[in-house]
Formats: structure tokens, sequence, C-alpha cells
């Protein structure tokens, strides 16, 4: 078994594979043991909440050697992990055999195909350290493809922790808080120093839960909501009235003034939005 505490087994690893961490891929991998176990321990509280039964999967995106999944397997649940570096993908079945699913390809491309080709309900949790590169693309995926698990433990670059949870009214609130509030609740768990990954990264990281929300909008209001508020957010300082031209007799009707900013109004203001322009004919 691989020594994922060790930087000097992992580049001896890398090197008698033939493998180079590809910055595109975002390839950061968690050496602290202590860091490993709290997202394992934080995992195994989300999925116990959410799947008692303990039969549905669990995912992880971005597996890398399996640091992680080598944790997560002892949970006892079926798991699949998403893995794009064919390298790794050798490495993950070698080390793991049959006691894992992988699923070879982009994240993003796959997981809707993967998620329609189960029978019963999607994974009881997904969970990852998530590239930086592609982190948000992938959230935006998984909502809205309609996986909607009960809740996914993600490691995150902090500022996109934050733009995750931000409230109306501050910097960090965008488009993507729109859409991730609008499904989930969003915790900050704690964050992880550089020091604790190989390569060290630039950035500051950050564990987050996200819950899944009981009353949710259907997959269409979802997508008119997500178009609504990318097209307020492409111009933040400009007001409703400039970016929602069409939509000016619907904030008028819903009491928003159109002289406001898109960073005013919250998750909830912008599906009343969506769903006014929906019983109108609009959409």
């Amino acid at each position: 078994m691989i020594n994922h505490n060790s930087i000097t087994e992992i580049r001896t690893l890398l090197e008698s594979e033939g493998l180079t961490l590809k910055k595109r891929f975002g390839q950061n991998f968690l050496t602290d043991a202590g860091m490993r176990a709290r997202i394992a321990d934080a995992v195994a509280a989300e999925v116990a909440a959410g799947d008692p039964s303990g039969e549905r999967e669990l995912w992880e995106i971005g597996p890398g050697i399996g640091s992680l999944t080598a944790l997560l397997v002892p949970l006892g649940r079926p798991l699949r992990v998403f893995e794009v570096d064919h390298g790794l993908i050798r490495v993950l079945r070698r080390e793991f055999g049959s006691s894992v699913t992988v699923e070879e390809g982009d994240f993003v491309r796959t997981a809707a195909r993967v998620a329609g080709s189960l029978s019963g309900d999607g994974p009881a949790a997904i969970v990852g350290n998530l590239p930086y590169y592609s982190a948000s693309a992938m959230v935006a995926a998984i909502i809205d493809a309609g996986i909607a698990p009960p809740a996914m433990v993600f490691l995150v670059q902090a500022e996109l922790a934050d733009r995750f949870a931000a409230v109306a009214g501050g910097k960090d609130y965008s488009a993507l808080s729109v859409l991730v509030q609008s499904h989930y609740r969003v915790e900050r768990l704690f964050s992880i120093p550089g020091g604790a990954f190989y390569p060290r990264p630039r950035v500051g990281s950050t564990v987050v839960a996200l819950r899944r929300r009981a009353s949710r909008p259907d997959a269409r209001l979802t997508a008119s909501t997500s178009e609504i508020a990318r097209r307020a957010f492409s111009q933040r300082r400009k007001t409703l009235r400039n970016t929602l031209r069409d939509l000016v007799d619907v904030l008028e009707e819903l009491g928003i003034d159109p002289g406001l900013r898109p960073e005013q109004l919250s998750p909830e203001q912008f599906r009343d939005i969506a769903t006014a322009r929906q019983r109108r004919g609009l959409s």
C-alpha cells in the first residue's frame, strides 16, 4: 500500500509509474494524515445522517492516488470514484481492485450519465478534493443534472468556499451562490494549511459541507433561475433595470425595485423572478 503521508514515497511512486503532475487537473495530494481523517469523519457523519440504510453509493471526485479513498473504503458502502488521469487510474485499480468502481473521464461529462444508469436513488454523498480550476463547474454540474445527494463534502479553494456560502450584499455573492444555496445549506467545516499538501498550493483550502434543502426548485426552475442570475451578475455594477430589461414588469409585480443591483437580491428572490416569468409564459 502507498504511504500517503510521505512526500518522498509519493514522488517515488510517480516516477516509477512515469507520471507527472498536471497543473490543469489541479493535482495536489493531501499528505497530512490528521486532515484526511477529519475529512473522512465528516463524510461518515453526513452519509449516516442522509442514508442510515448504508445501501446507497458514495462518490469521490478526483481521488488521485487514493489517499482519501483508503479511508472511505472502510465505511462499507459501495464506492465509486471519478478520475480523469489515466496514469492515476492505473494506480487506483492496482491499489483497490474490485473494492472500488473507477469511472474514467472528466466528471462534468460523465456524472449525469452514471447517475442515470443507477437503479433507485443516486449517491448518498459526493466527496472530493476538487481541482481549483474546475471545482465550480463540477458543483454546478451536479446540481444542474439533478443528481441531488443528501450531502456533499468538498475540499476546495478558500475563495470558492466563500462564494458558496456568501450572503446577499457581500462581495463574494454571485450567480454560483444563488445556484448552490437554492439547493443546499452550506457550512464551512475547517481550513487546511498549504503545508498539508504535495505539491504545496499557492492558495488557502477549506472543507465545506453542503446539505440538501428539503424544498428545492425542479430542473426547469433551476435552469431558469440560474439563467436570470447569470445575466444579472454578468454586469454586477449595473442595476436590474439594465441587465434584466425584459423582466422589469415581473420585478415590479414582485415588489422588487429594478434600481437594485444583483447582489442585493436573495436566492429566494431570484427564484421568485423565475417562477413569475414561467407563470407568464415568458420562458
